[in-house]
């Protein structure tokens, strides 16, 4: 445990080092941006995977009991074991499988095994980062990037050390959103993929739609992403004998995490120190969701529909957010991938709230990691859900309030400027004339 509290400081150091670093040192080689990236984004995380000896116990336990379920042939989503384990359509269990089936021998432990896709997952989003930066940028602006991504806390933490697959999900979106314009109909077919992972990319779908020109194009989009999922939950659905709706209600139900993130924490404090405001905190947890829902859709109809698909994605998950009524840890990791784009693609605004974001989120991944997640020690400070109501979920309060002020500004402040990254862009560089266009 203490390898892995001094790592993520570490991490941190950086992290927030990093920018100045760059200021001095001039990268300029392609092949070496590549190389470097990759080595630092995969040591980083692969290293404190390896040498930890758990992950998240309940989540880990769960791929398990998925997995071994899926190698017995028995539907997952009407499996009384595994009940509440697999809120997500059927593509990510595969794997899950795959580990426990490797995991029979002995030299390989399935958590081990089961952390390798999101870590390389992981490892992936920072090469895109950069290659996506390149295609407009000077190089060592890409290189900036990529490093930023690559040695994050927040990334890391829901990768190498929680084991959750969210990294390959974000990973689905940040490639839709690279092939987009060049090729609308594997972005489509890529962003089914992401969805059949987990729910949340779904979130990106009106941005990625609005960027395409093309009626043509925006069908087949949509056709091909359709296509996918409806071909993912027909073939699980075939092969496991289980019934379509059952597979798809159980993804669109999912609601879980209410009171330990953002205004729904303050209902559920009070629901435990007054009884009397526990029918509120029930009508909460029954419909909040459509609260959630209203303010995303001010959101997108307020300012994302008029950006750009990147900055659109990144406008309707910050306001998620701020607003949601449910959250889980690990949805802590989706923003980073987009605001690093946004900074050095716009503006050094972005990567201001990205620090701070980064900071106070590391404040609470810190606590809840090393007192909960990993290894429950919370209950020697206070008894349960005291620890939980006191001290774990206030530690996510300043990130929430972060997000809140950054979701008012990227809303109702749109107002960009010339600076990216700290960095100096050569005037007769294509992104000069990018940024003074704006």
């Amino acid at each position: 445990m203490l390898f892995s509290q001094v790592w993520s400081l570490g991490l941190l150091c950086a992290y927030l080092a990093i920018p100045f670093l760059f200021k001095r040192i001039k990268i300029t080689s392609t092949t070496a941006s590549w190389i470097i990236i990759l080595g630092v984004a995969f040591t980083v995380r692969f290293l404190p995977a390896m040498v930890m000896p758990a992950g998240a116990g309940y989540d880990i336990e769960s791929y398990s009991i998925v997995g071994t379920l899926v190698r017995d042939g028995k539907d997952v989503y009407t499996s009384p074991e595994a009940e509440k384990r697999h809120p997500y359509l059927p593509l990510q269990m595969y794997w899950s499988a795959l580990s426990s089936r490797l995991a029979n021998n002995d030299y390989l432990a399935f958590i081990k095994i089961v952390k390798i896709e999101p870590i390389l997952a992981d490892v992936a989003i920072a090469l895109v980062i950069f290659a996506s930066l390149k295609r407009t940028f000077p190089l060592e602006i890409a290189m900036l990037g990529g490093m930023l991504y690559a040695v994050n806390p927040i990334s890391i933490y829901v990768s190498a050390y929680h084991g959750q697959f969210d990294a390959t999900a974000a990973l689905a979106v940040l490639l839709a959103l690279y092939w987009l314009t060049n090729l609308p109909w594997l972005s489509g077919l890529i962003l089914g993929v992401g969805i059949l992972l987990k729910s949340w990319p779904v979130l990106a779908l009106p941005s990625l739609l609005m960027g395409i020109k093309i009626w043509k194009n925006k069908i087949l989009f949509l056709f091909l992403a359709g296509l996918i999922l409806l071909v993912g939950v027909l073939f699980y659905s075939s092969l496991f004998d289980a019934k379509f709706t059952t597979v798809i209600e159980r993804a669109i139900s999912y609601n879980s995490g209410i009171g330990i993130w953002g205004y729904t924490y303050f209902f559920k404090l009070l629901a435990y120190l007054q009884p009397a405001w526990s029918d509120l905190f029930g009508w909460l947890t029954n419909f909040g969701r459509f609260i959630t829902l209203a303010g995303l859709a001010a959101a997108w109809w307020f300012r994302a529909r008029k950006e750009s698909p990147q900055e659109g994605i990144l406008t309707i998950l910050v306001a998620f957010f701020a607003i949601s009524h449910a959250f889980s840890i690990q949805y802590l990791s989706w923003l980073i991938p987009f605001a690093i784009l946004s900074a050095a693609r716009y503006t050094r605004r972005d990567l201001k709230w990205l620090t701070l974001y980064t900071i106070t989120a590391f404040l609470y991944m810190f606590i809840a990691y090393n007192t909960l997640v990993l290894q429950i020690t919370i209950t020697k400070v206070l008894p349960w859900p005291q620890a939980d109501l006191l001290i774990i979920i206030p530690a996510g309060i300043p990130a929430w309030i972060v997000c809140i002020a950054w979701a008012i500004e990227r809303v109702f402040k749109p107002k960009l400027d010339q600076q990216t990254l700290g960095l100096e862009v050569a005037e007769d560089h294509p992104s000069s004339q990018t940024l003074q266009s704006v």
